[in-house]
């Protein structure tokens, strides 16, 4: 090749893919994130909420029933349906702002999740590249008993919090998460696992007849949990037990 020729550009290296890793954290920065992504599921639960308050039966009757009755009335007395249209705009917005506040405890639920809430807790993470994408906090359902029945002698484990962000949900990020508190339970000599009953997303701040959503989601999660420590758990217990729940 002549010195004035010009040569080939190399060949660029292929894009590799993040590497996805699932561990217990252990700097504080992965144990914050954690918990800021436990925080934020709360913080969502908002959203879930208020889109079943708005959409249920019950809330659309009662929206259907005041408007009927509202323009009855304007349509009496003013005969305007300019003004029909005003009174309708403005109870859409009362529903939507008192659908707002009932929802509002969720936000504050959130702000109490902090690292005093944490305390000497576990919290697994699942990191997609430089990303955190997913986190369980593991604790104990009794610490102080725990501590005096010593290492093999722990009690039951139990998840304080679980989540995945929304875009990586149905992948799998779940069930490594619990994998990952399956394992470590069992290496502190825990004698199963189970959700904590009173985990992060456990608040319900409306009525009953309100959270079928949130409750089957909750289901899904003690079914999902029930299936890995079955399988990979190494516990004197199984879920299928009948003491299982006890503590």
């Amino acid at each position: 090749m002549s010195a004035t020729e010009a040569s080939a550009p190399a060949k660029a290296p292929a894009n590799e893919l993040p590497q996805l890793s699932t561990y217990t954290a252990e700097s504080a920065d992965d144990r914050i994130e954690g918990l800021r992504l436990i925080a934020d599921s709360v913080a969502q639960q908002r959203q879930v909420s208020s889109k079943m308050l708005i959409f249920h039966p019950i809330t659309l009757a009662t929206f259907a029933v005041v408007v009927a009755i509202a323009t009855q009335f304007v349509l009496r007395w003013y005969n305007d349906y300019l003004v029909v249209a005003t009174s309708v705009g403005g109870i859409t917005m009362t529903f939507l702002i008192f659908i707002r506040w009932m929802t509002g405890e969720y936000i504050g639920i959130a702000e109490d999740i902090d690292m005093d809430w944490l305390g000497e807790d576990k919290v697994a993470v699942v990191k997609w590249g430089g990303d955190i994408i997913g986190s369980l906090v593991l604790g104990w359902a009794d610490n102080d008993a725990a501590k005096k029945r010593g290492r093999r002698r722990r009690g039951k484990a139990v998840i304080r919090g679980w989540t995945v962000k929304l875009k990586y949900r149905g992948k799998g990020v779940g069930e490594s998460l619990l994998e990952e508190a399956v394992k470590v339970a069992g290496e502190k000599g825990a004698d199963g696992i189970l959700f904590d009953g009173d985990h992060a997303n456990s608040k319900r701040v409306l009525p009953a007849i309100f959270n079928s959503y949130l409750d089957k989601q909750e289901a899904r999660a003690d079914k999902a949990l029930k299936k890995v420590a079955d399988d990979k758990g190494n516990f004197r217990q199984r879920q299928g037990s009948p003491t299982w729940g006890s503590r």
